[in-house]
């Protein structure tokens, strides 16, 4: 019973990661600002409520947690600043759902670089997944150059790339706590987005909104997901993961009527049926195996 109680308490943690994510979007749209200076003032404000939190879990030993991640975790925060810079300058420059399809490709994009990079047999399921993905992410990206949005689709494939590299680090390096890296991944996208903010005038109800970002949307969010991960599976994590995916494109078509054209709603159900179908089949894999002789 405490077993699933574990997981029951993971899956809800998870899912309110999802949640606090979903609200990009339309957070950044109701924002009106550059998408540099979005960048700057989401990884600061992320940056200073993964500080708070760090130094309300560790105390005077915080300094040392953070190095203790050493270079994997460095990598792992340049990885993830990527993920940040891809996002928001995709979501500012096409629709969120075109984003957030475009991303939901990370864990597909895993699988590839662990057979690059990890050597990791590919097995049959993830290789037709990957072949169903590329289609679609080809039919978006057709569509895209068509109307102008062919970058804003390309920067979303970067973060997923980013994500997904990131997600290689995490399993390479499974024996660090890598929380700190998040601290780092806001530092390094604050300072290289900070050109983009100087100058740029910021009213009290932008701070807000920017502030919501960095504390709630991304800080909240990645809270959680770490803590909801530890009791959850890969597979499981995948599933949960796409209901950023469904949520984000819905608050922005219910607050501001963005709604997703034809040919975005044809690639992305591809994109989308191929990871969900991945994540359904390892779920249920372990169900399907035959006990061993005793």
């Amino acid at each position: 019973m405490s077993a699933l109680s574990a997981r029951a308490r993971g899956a809800l943690l998870v899912a309110g990661a999802c949640l606090c994510w979903s609200s990009g979007g339309i957070l950044v749209r109701l924002v009106e600002m550059d998408g540099g200076a979005i960048l700057f003032w989401r990884s600061s404000f992320m940056a200073l409520a993964v500080t708070i939190g760090l130094i309300a879990g560790h105390g005077r030993q915080a300094p040392a947690v953070i190095a203790a991640v050493g270079w994997p975790g460095l990598l792992s925060g340049v990885l993830l600043s990527g993920m940040f810079f891809g996002y928001i300058l995709s979501i500012t420059r096409t629709q969120v759902a075109n984003t957030m399809i475009l991303m939901s490709a990370s864990p597909l994009v895993a699988a590839v670089l662990a057979r690059l990079i990890l050597h990791e047999v590919l097995n049959r399921r993830t290789v037709v997944a990957i072949g169903v993905a590329m289609v679609g992410i080809a039919v978006m990206f057709g569509h895209g150059a068509a109307t102008g949005s062919v970058a804003g689709d390309a920067f979303a494939f970067l973060a997923a790339l980013s994500f997904g590299a990131n997600i290689i680090v995490l399993r390479r390096w499974r024996h660090i706590d890598m929380v700190p890296a998040t601290l780092l991944s806001g530092l390094i996208a604050a300072a290289v987005a900070a050109p983009w903010a100087i100058g740029v005038s910021v009213s009290g109800t932008q701070l807000a909104i920017l502030a919501t970002l960095g504390f709630f949307q991304l800080g909240l969010g990645l809270f959680l997901f770490v803590r909801g991960s530890r009791s959850l599976q890969a597979a499981e994590l995948g599933l949960l993961s796409l209901l950023e995916t469904v949520l984000a494109p819905i608050w922005v078509w219910l607050g501001l009527g963005e709604t997703p054209d034809a040919t975005t709603l044809l690639g992305g159900s591809l994109v989308v049926a191929a990871v969900l179908g991945l994540m359904l089949t390892e779920r249920m894999r372990p169900r399907f195996k035959r006990p061993s002789p005793n």
